[in-house]
């Protein structure tokens, strides 16, 4: 239950960060925070057999902020585990 708390939030500071980090890019003493990459696969793989068609693809967006709100959420969750006594 600990582990499943601390990646939820992981993920949520990591999507919370980049949505952060893109709003900011427009700002000239801020644009760092915006810096970063993608990886994965934007165009989805589908495999086709004759009664199933899967479509598969991953693609994840990195940014400096991203980084910094996955900490932040980090210590957060721990914060919350503490809170609920888990």
């Amino acid at each position: 239950m600990k582990k499943t708390i601390v990646i939820i939030c992981a993920i949520l500071g990591m999507i919370v960060g980049v949505a952060v980090g893109d709003a900011l890019s427009n700002v000239s003493y801020l644009k760092w925070l915006s810096i970063g990459g993608s990886f994965g696969l934007k165009n989805p793989v589908t495999i086709d057999i004759s009664f199933m068609q899967f479509t598969i693809g991953f693609w994840c967006k990195v940014s400096v902020c991203g980084v910094i709100f996955l900490i932040l959420f980090a210590f957060l969750s721990k914060k919350i585990l503490d809170w609920l006594k888990i």
